[in-house]
């Protein structure tokens, strides 16, 4: 094998890892960018990532695949997670703010006698938004 032959095969060997590199950068960058679209806001929040700065940096600065690499390695994860957690149920009841998850506060007791919170008597009149200073047990003529 003559220097011009091994040459030959070297710039041939070249172009097919240059050429693994650029398809390849080019199929990361359409997963990561399907990925990144069809994950909701929710989760986003949830995370602590932005949604439209990793959109930017996998279309903008895609260079070989990095920002996308990055994406996919560790902020999805995070939002994996979370999902993950959502499904569980672990953020019970409740909806996502811009501020972040906004729990869903637990419904309010008609007015009546309930058991009493305070634990001075077995019953504390409620009148729909405090406790009344009216209170009933075994030793109280019923109201």
């Amino acid at each position: 094998m003559d220097g011009s032959s091994a040459f030959g095969a070297g710039l041939v060997v070249f172009f097919i890892l240059w050429g693994v590199v650029v398809i390849g950068s080019l199929v990361f960058f359409i997963v990561a960018l399907v990925d990144i679209i069809r994950r909701p806001d929710w989760q986003w929040k949830l995370a602590g990532q932005e949604k439209i700065v990793w959109l930017l940096l996998v279309i903008l600065v895609n260079f070989l695949a990095i920002p996308a690499l990055i994406y996919w390695f560790s902020i999805r994860k995070k939002l994996m997670a979370v999902e993950q957690a959502a499904a569980s149920g672990q953020y019970g009841p409740g909806h996502v703010t811009y501020s972040g998850w906004e729990p869903t506060p637990p419904p309010v007791p008609p007015p009546g006698w309930h058991p009493d919170p305070a634990g001075q008597s077995q019953l504390r009149w409620w009148n729909g938004t405090r406790w009344s200073e009216h209170t009933w047990d075994d030793r109280t003529p019923a109201p």
